[in-house]
């Protein structure tokens, strides 16, 4: 390596001293020389003491670290040595803890003897409350008694699911027992409550007696109350698998809201059908008709109804697709039956004029009915090429059947001891142009 270095400066000073007056020159490459060394040799000195103070304050964090594990060392020993006794002190304090369990039972119970002693009575001021008729239904008083009573039966219930032993299910069959009446009147509350809801455009339009949008409001926030309780005890369970449920839940209210007003919808939709085939040709085309009356009405009444409900419900969007699918599944009930070709076309001719500006299109409604139809259309891609199949399969049944009984006709015209028709110019003629026209005129308005 020396001879490499020397080899490397050799030339270095033979490219620096080619030409004789380059010597002249040979006391100031001189000094550059030494600068420069010096210059090397002050960066190598600053890197080595940076590169030994580093060390130095490595060596000193390592004899810290020592240190520190050192006495963490002793530290966890003596914890150990201090929790020996540990579980001999569980056993020596059994009894007081049975003594603080049943402490806290006789806590829970004492709050809530009041309602304890107290329950047929309440019970029956819920029962009151629910069949008061001036008010259609006191229902938020019936709720608040019966979230107390179930706020009682549940206090007792988890002193009881905090205890364990053998006797721990027994007492909470007793307390359940106890408190059964309280499932009956929660179970005569929903009972109103989806009747309430499942009225809700009614009693938003004002046809209820008795009733009006302040009954669905009620209804909601006791479904929100609900939920809310739900949401409780479910985030408690999903920290812990072991916590307390009360029996019952979830309730899951505003999902049985909402299949209360699907279920209505659906009423809405197939109880319009008042007349069959046997009773009314035209069955069809009124039923339609009707449908389309009671969509347009009832989807209006929802805009108004939208200030009733939470915003996170989403009622407007939701009746839409309420009365879309409802309407859906109707026509392809109708679709799937043996339809004559006048039906055929009252219900093709219904589809197209059903995402119309006449219908779910109309401006007041503010739908985007075609992308409604493209995420759901009305029947299947199959199933309008089956009807159109069977229209055009119907109406080759039918002018061959016109062109049958027409030559007939013209038979038997034809072998009548009659003179034949003549026109203004005594020229013969007959009428089966003129018929044949008319049938295929007839076929293509249909």
């Amino acid at each position: 390596m020396d001879i490499d270095v020397e080899e490397a400066a050799l030339e270095q000073v033979a490219a620096l001293l080619q030409r004789p007056d380059q010597l002249e020159k040979l006391p100031e490459l001189k000094k550059r020389a030494d600068r420069k060394k010096l210059a090397v040799e002050a960066m190598l000195r600053t890197g080595v003491q940076g590169q030994l103070e580093g060390i130095r304050t490595a060596i000193a964090h390592l004899q810290t670290a020592s240190d520190d594990i050192t006495a963490i060392s002793h530290g966890v020993k003596d914890i150990r040595e201090r929790l020996k006794p540990f579980p001999q002190l569980k056993e020596k304090l059994r009894e007081l803890r049975d003594a603080n369990a049943r402490h806290g039972q006789y806590a829970a119970a004492m709050e809530n003897l009041k309602h304890i002693f107290n329950l047929q009575t309440t019970l029956q001021e819920i029962r009151d409350a629910l069949d008061d008729e001036k008010s259609g239904g006191n229902l938020l008083l019936a709720h608040k008694h019966i979230m107390d009573l179930e706020r009682a039966r549940d206090e007792l219930l988890a002193e009881v699911h905090k205890m364990s032993g053998t006797n721990t299910e027994k007492e909470q069959n007793l307390l359940i027992n106890f408190f059964k009446g309280v499932d009956t009147v929660v179970a005569e509350l929903s009972k109103n409550m989806w009747f309430i809801l499942g009225r809700t455009l009614e009693m938003v339009k004002g046809n209820e007696q008795g009733g009006g949008p302040q009954q669905v409001v009620t209804c909601l926030r006791i479904v929100e109350r609900e939920e809310r309780i739900d949401k409780f005890y479910m985030d408690a369970r999903s920290k812990n698998s072991s916590a307390f449920v009360p029996p019952g839940r979830p309730r899951n209210w505003k999902e049985k809201a909402l299949r209360s007003l699907e279920k209505t919808v659906a009423n809405r939709v197939d109880g319009n059908q008042l007349e069959d085939r046997s009773l009314n040709k035209a069955w069809l085309a009124r039923y339609l008709e009707v449908c389309r009356n009671v969509i347009m009405d009832d989807l209006q009444l929802a805009k108004v109804a939208i200030p009733c409900f939470p915003p996170d419900w989403q009622i407007y969007d939701r009746y839409v697709h309420m009365y879309h699918s409802s309407v859906c599944r109707r026509l392809r009930e109708i679709a799937s039956e043996r339809l004559e070709k006048s039906e055929l076309v009252q219900l093709m001719s219904w589809i197209k004029f059903y995402a119309s500006e006449d219908m779910l299109g109309h401006p007041r409604l503010k739908i985007n009915a075609q992308a409604i139809l493209q995420d759901s259309p009305v029947l299947t891609r199959s199933t309008l090429n089956q009807l159109c199949d069977q229209f055009v399969e119907m109406s080759r049944e039918d002018l061959k059947l016109w062109l049958k009984n027409t030559v007939s006709h013209e038979t038997l015209d034809w072998y009548k001891n009659v003179r034949p028709s003549e026109d203004n110019h005594g020229y013969f003629y007959t009428d089966l142009p003129n018929t044949v026209f008319g049938m295929l005129k007839d076929t293509k308005e249909n």
